[in-house]
């Protein structure tokens, strides 16, 4: 690692830092696993949440220090501690899986929110790939992206978004790819680092980016191998891992830029309203760029 990432002598910073589960996260692992955060005076701990709403009240109520999150929710205007945004990242392209067989319009599409960019994009897929639009009451309220791949599978649901490697999964499962948001959204933020704005230029925050960024170029200097490596060493089965890589390796996984820009956010904005058109931003959306863009 290098010595720019090394702490001083002040006692190790404890950030708990709030993530959904699945690949998006492999730096993050791999940067726990090699004793990064650790080595840059760090004490970093991961939780996992099943919601975005368990998120967002774990922010609100000021248990997570960091969120990796959708920058959706910086729009919606429902996060308190005036969140700015200080990274962006891929966590590979949402994409909209079905079961087999005809679209109907009783079909059951299971989002974790109905206003969540995740939705949205199920939205515009079906709209403008499928030519089956749907509207907001006909999608049900699941869950995080293991929950709506679990109730896909166990056909509670027709259909739903899903990110690396639950979309790899699914097809291996007979689930057939409608579309994704390359398609349909392809200048959208899927991923940001979230934390309060006045912590986004402190020494904890540079240190937290720097580690993020460190690993990621490792791993994507490492190929295949080492992100499924990092992978597995989490814990994820070797079947899932493996199919975690082409979509963290893609276009919209872990090459994507880290820098947060006005155009990105434009990119989201514009999504929600073209489903929401009297929606307009409680705030500019530069303001929500946060001055640490971890370089």
């Amino acid at each position: 690692m290098p010595t720019d990432l090394r702490a001083s002598h002040e006692p190790p910073r404890r950030l708990t830092v709030a993530v959904f589960p699945g690949a998006g996260g492999v730096h993050l692992y791999h940067a726990l696993d090699s004793g990064y955060f650790e080595q840059a005076g760090l004490e970093v701990h991961l939780v996992e949440v099943v919601s975005s709403d368990q998120q967002m009240a774990g922010w609100n109520s000021g248990y997570y220090d960091v969120m990796h999150t959708s920058p959706d929710h910086l729009l919606r205007s429902l996060l308190k501690r005036d969140p700015v945004a200080v990274r962006a990242e891929g966590i590979g392209e949402l994409v909209v899986h079905r079961r087999r067989g005809d679209l109907r319009p009783t079909d059951l599409w299971a989002v974790d929110n109905a206003r969540s960019a995740f939705a949205f994009v199920l939205r515009a897929v079906l709209a403008d790939i499928t030519d089956m639009p749907v509207m907001e009451d006909e999608l049900v309220p699941v869950g995080g992206t293991l929950q709506r791949f679990q109730g896909l599978l166990a056909g509670r649901v027709d259909g739903t978004t899903l990110h690396p490697p639950f979309d790899v999964l699914a097809t291996e499962r007979g689930y057939p790819r409608l579309g994704g948001h390359l398609q349909v959204a392809p200048g959208l933020i899927t991923n940001v680092v979230v934390v309060p704005r006045d912590s986004a230029g402190t020494r904890h925050t540079r240190a937290y980016l720097d580690v993020c960024r460190f690993s990621t170029e490792e791993l994507l200097a490492s190929g295949a191998p080492g992100v499924e490596a990092a992978l597995t060493r989490h814990g994820l089965p070797a079947a899932t891992a493996q199919a975690a890589v082409p979509g963290l390796l893609g276009p919209a996984g872990l090459s994507t830029s880290s820098e947060v820009t006005l155009r990105g956010l434009e990119a989201v904005a514009d999504l929600r309203r073209r489903f929401d058109p009297g929606w307009q931003p409680s705030f500019p959306l530069h303001s929500l760029i946060g001055t640490s863009q971890g370089h």
